[in-house]
């Protein structure tokens, strides 16, 4: 007598399920674990068999979706500005009414905290540039829309105190703050001004040990920036 299936005694097994990572969303799963692996690993160490087997997947399945460790970078990278300008945006959501000068300082220091908080990915970004005949599209767009944030608070700056600045002025306006930021991050990231405090080129109150007093310290070469891009706005011409 054939046994009645729906009374199968409790060591029966759940039929097998298709592997998720083959209905069309592994790439994306891909992304997802290069993300989550970078969060504790750096780029170097970074593979698309480790990825792999992270996911349950073949290596064959892997190259399917990309044609080498670069091709997976490169949509880090997409990913990475996309991460970065949320959080830029985030600091700027929490003071909406915020002037000019405010946004630019709120910016360089949410910059700042994006790199601490990510600094692999924050590698895969600016410590290294791909043959430009490989960049894609939606990765220019995503470092562009990062690069706006700042670009529209500097013109609201000069706005602010009817400073008039065309394409040129706001560019180079961007640039330069950016500059500033950005090699103040890698001099942290680094650890130069540690090691600079540390040998006593610098006081103690520059070091990571006092950050209060370093936060003030660097909102105060902002300050520096902010007051020179105001009266050198006039004076740049193409």
């Amino acid at each position: 007598m054939a046994k009645d299936s729906s009374k199968a005694g409790t060591g029966a097994q759940p039929a097998p399920t298709k592997n998720r990572y083959h209905h069309g969303n592994l790439r994306e799963s891909l992304l997802d674990a290069a993300l989550a692996y970078l969060k504790t690993d750096t780029l170097d160490n970074l593979s698309l068999r480790a990825l792999a087997k992270t996911v349950g997947v073949s290596a064959t399945a892997v190259y399917s979706h990309f044609a080498d460790k670069t091709d997976l970078l490169i949509d880090l990278r997409t990913q990475g500005f996309r991460l970065l300008t949320e959080h830029l945006t985030r600091a700027l959501e929490a003071q909406p009414k915020s002037s000019g000068e405010m946004k630019v300082r709120l910016l360089g220091h949410a910059y700042m905290s994006f790199a601490a908080e990510n600094p692999n990915l924050f590698d895969n970004l600016f410590s290294w540039a791909p043959e430009r005949e490989r960049i894609k599209p939606e990765c220019i767009e995503a470092g562009i829309d990062s690069v706006d944030l700042l670009r529209n608070a500097i013109l609201q700056l000069f706005s602010d105190n009817d400073l008039p600045a065309g394409d040129y002025q706001s560019s180079v306006a961007t640039l330069s703050a950016w500059s500033l930021v950005h090699g103040l991050t890698m001099l942290v990231k680094t650890g130069s001004i540690e090691g600079a405090v540390y040998c006593g080129h610098w006081p103690d109150t520059f070091s990571a040990a006092h950050p209060e007093a370093q936060e003030r310290a660097f909102d105060h070469l902002l300050t520096i920036e902010i007051e020179g891009l105001k009266a050198a706005v006039a004076k740049l011409t193409p």
